[in-house]
């Protein structure tokens, strides 16, 4: 039994449009991806951005009042670098990774530490404040002062790390793809 001229037109117009269809389904659902994609590394890049200009205005708060013993005064309109910290742990658990949230929320934790480090020297009764090795309260404070710097490297070593991703060359991709395949013919 064969088919009609009018069947086989029908059947290649049928399989044409299904093509057609298909293709234009699959061309807009990768860009779809490829968009969406590049709407979040927008975002990630932004909040990014802000936590290595939060992690600098907080280590350059803190080296002055290392160096000088006083919080500087802020003027009206000047940033909040502790306030900017809650904001930017808010924003990092949407578009972070977990091990960056992770060391986000050790700056917080250490800029406290030192900040209530600080407050303890600078209000202690027994003597006088004084920056010295032999006051035990300032040695807290530069013990408070260590560990918060190194949890803000380490959240920027992890920010360089994530935006600085090498690649692999585009002949990796052939070469592991070709030793699937042989796996898989050995395998059989």
């Amino acid at each position: 039994m064969g088919l009609t001229a009018v069947e086989a037109a029908l059947t290649g117009t049928a399989l044409g449009s299904l093509a057609t269809f298909s293709s234009a389904w699959y061309i807009q659902r990768a860009t779809t991806r490829r968009e969406h994609a590049s709407r979040v590394w927008e975002r990630r890049r932004g909040v990014y951005d802000e936590a290595v200009i939060v992690m600098h205005r907080i280590g350059h708060l803190r080296d002055e009042v290392e160096e000088t013993g006083v919080f500087p005064e802020r003027a009206p309109g000047d940033p909040d670098s502790l306030g900017d910290m809650t904001a930017l742990v808010a924003r990092m658990d949407i578009y972070g990774t977990d091990e960056l949230l992770e060391a986000c929320e050790r700056v917080s934790e250490a800029l406290d530490g030192w900040n209530r480090a600080w407050g303890a020297w600078r209000t202690q009764r027994e003597t006088n404040p004084r920056r010295s090795a032999s006051d035990p309260r300032w040695v807290r404070f530069l013990d408070s002062v260590k560990v918060s710097r190194e949890a803000e490297s380490r959240v920027i070593g992890l920010l360089r790390a994530d935006v600085h991703v090498e690649r692999p060359p585009a002949w990796w991709k052939l070469r592991a793809r070709h030793a699937r395949r042989k796996r898989r013919r050995i395998e059989n």
